[in-house]
């Protein structure tokens, strides 16, 4: 319970954060989205329950904090501003609670591998479930603009951000299971023990 609480005071404290968080212009403004990727961190460690109720929080503090009407159809000005336009719930409110859940659920599925301690494939999913985040946003834009265009600017800008997921994810994967340490919050197993077949 008490690592519970800990991970929402953690997403709480990312989105103070990310509104630190600066672009880099020579990759094309994109920037680290640190609500996504404690956030992707928090639901691999979490029964699916609980990982629901992070979804529900998550996203809802998101549109909470970041909706606004679309104020202009200017793709090329969306493009160059893709980091506010994509998450800054243009969308219908709420769609970001569907999205962090349905995300959250993919990253469940590899969950084993986190707590035997394998952190390869949950990084590269960090990275994946951030480019898919950011795409299925800003096609979910496009479609209640009722034109559908994706500039080579967003998808510069949408894979740039992912990566930049992947190389700070480790940190987030190092937070979290120190967090567990220190409230005492069990993350790794051994695994099923293999069996040693002899011939008879």
């Amino acid at each position: 319970m008490i690592f519970v609480l800990l991970l929402f005071l953690l997403m709480s404290l990312g989105f103070v954060v990310q509104d630190f968080i600066p672009a880099i212009d020579w990759a094309w403004h994109a920037k680290i989205f640190a609500v996504p990727v404690i956030y992707f961190a928090c639901a691999i460690s979490v029964p699916f329950p609980v990982m629901l109720c992070l979804a529900f929080f998550t996203g809802f503090v998101w549109d909470a904090l970041n909706h606004l009407s679309v104020t202009w159809l200017d793709v090329n000005h969306a493009a160059v501003e893709v980091g506010a336009v994509v998450n800054n719930g243009s969308g219908a409110f709420g769609f970001s609670i569907f999205l962090y859940a349905l995300l959250g659920s993919l990253m469940h599925g590899i969950r084993p591998l986190f707590r035997r301690g394998r952190w390869e494939l949950p990084i590269l999913m960090t990275g994946a479930g951030t480019f898919l985040l950011l795409t299925l946003d800003y096609a979910f834009i496009n479609f209640r603009r009722a034109g559908f265009s994706f500039p080579i600017a967003v998808w510069n800008h949408i894979a740039a951000t992912s990566v930049l997921s992947m190389i700070v994810a480790p940190f987030a994967f190092l937070l979290i299971n120190c967090l567990a340490k220190l409230s005492g919050y069990s993350i790794r197993y051994e695994g099923l023990s293999t069996r040693k077949w002899t011939m008879t």
